[in-house]
């Protein structure tokens, strides 16, 4: 069976705002679906998301595509053999060396004797913020933290974060899907500044260790320096990105719901639960390409081999068959860690652990200062693949 089309406006400013209306009427007619304009086909139901990503055989992670604002609407570059595919876009056998590079860094224990080092970096930003009578969130402590985080695990200069932070907001535009020939050629040009400025930190790192994960990095013998380079690139974008939307959300979803703030402050260890409810709720990436290497089905839709995929996590972690009252931010709901805005099996997101650790902290400071609210509308940042607040404006109860 050929997948339906899809005939919707899916990049329509409503949409991009709020795609979970589309993504409902998608799932209820079916769980695969074509945009024929660009020969994607979306996943959106939950279990054919997980089939998917059980089997990376079939569902390669390659990266096979970028989408960018062409003239004539959007469309999707053939990115083949364009760039080094690593981690997230890397599969078995180039995959297992580089995940096992990382794997002891981020794993729980690590990860858990960043506790002291990530209150340092939230106490006083959110403290200034209350003290002041409130300020934009997004700004002054959702995304400069996870960019200090990471550099401090990566060993890069502390001094370097505001230009870190900036390369890492550029390459994250290149995912939006929304860049135009001459933006995605002025981002082409900063993206390879930070490729060049990464390669001069592990040539350093490796010529006098600094104590950092680049010592370790650029002494693993089983990676060449191209994907070494790109291995810190993903690191530092794709985990301050993923963070910066989760620690933004969780902020948002007690502005707009004082008594659920009033709930974890009695009852601090639900913290964690409501994290992962926010998770579910607002997936910091919208989902992640595949490609097929062989012909196969999913959904019953035939998909010829080179067919290109795109697994709607923000989809299928509202699919009623899986979650009842899918809308709902349920702090009891059963397997709770179920969501699949980590990913699942050898591409789980390898900074999940540090995500959760930074976003539960974030809260617990956050719920100290006492009741806030909003005081303006929210945005998010305009983009087909990460969901992220632009600003987040509160106000502070003295």
């Amino acid at each position: 069976m050929k997948a339906p089309l899809i005939t919707e406006d899916l990049f329509s400013p409503e949409a991009l705002a709020d795609p979970y209306p589309a993504y409902t009427r998608l799932r209820e007619r079916g769980p695969v679906h074509l945009l024929p304009q660009l020969g994607l086909h979306l996943v959106v139901r939950h279990a054919q998301v997980l089939q998917a990503l059980d089997d990376p055989a079939t569902f390669s992670s390659n990266l096979a595509g970028l989408l960018t604002a062409g003239t004539a609407g959007p469309e999707l570059m053939d990115m083949r053999g364009a760039a080094v595919d690593v981690l997230a876009t890397a599969d078995p056998p180039v995959h297992t060396p580089q995940r096992a590079a990382v794997a002891p860094v981020f794993g729980r224990r690590n990860i858990a004797e960043l506790t002291g080092r990530i209150q340092d970096l939230l106490l006083p930003r959110i403290t200034a913020l209350a003290e002041g009578g409130g300020g934009d969130w997004m700004a002054r402590v959702a995304a400069p933290v996870p960019v200090l985080t990471i550099s401090a695990i990566l060993g890069l200069p502390e001094s370097d974060a505001e230009r870190i932070t900036a390369w890492s907001d550029t390459a994250i535009e290149l995912l939006s899907g929304l860049a135009g020939p001459d933006r995605l050629a002025q981002i082409t040009i900063e993206i390879l500044d930070f490729m060049r400025y990464l390669d001069q930190q592990l040539t350093a790192a490796a010529a006098h260790p600094r104590g950092g994960f680049l010592d370790a990095l650029a002494a693993d013998e089983a990676l060449t320096r191209d994907e070494q380079v790109a291995m810190a690139l993903q690191l530092v974008t794709a985990g301050s990105e993923s963070t910066a939307s989760l620690i933004g959300a969780t902020a948002h979803a007690l502005a707009n719901d004082p008594a659920l703030a009033d709930r974890l402050r009695e009852d601090p260890d639900q913290i964690a639960e409501f994290v992962e409810e926010t998770l579910r709720l607002e997936s910091p990436f919208r989902g992640h390409f595949r490609v097929t290497t062989r012909d196969t089905a999913l959904g019953g839709v035939d998909l010829p081999a080179g067919s290109r995929l795109m697994l709607l996590w923000g989809a299928a972690n509202r699919d009623p068959h899986v979650y009842p009252r899918p809308g709902a931010l349920d702090l009891s709901r059963p397997a709770i860690r179920s969501h699949a805005a980590f990913g699942r099996g050898i591409h789980f997101c390898i900074g999940a652990h540090l995500a959760r650790l930074e976003t539960v902290l974030a809260v617990q400071t956050l719920l100290a200062q006492g009741p806030f609210h909003l005081t303006a509308p929210t945005q998010h940042v305009p983009s087909l693949m990460t969901r992220r607040l632009a600003r987040l404006d509160l106000a502070f109860t003295p």
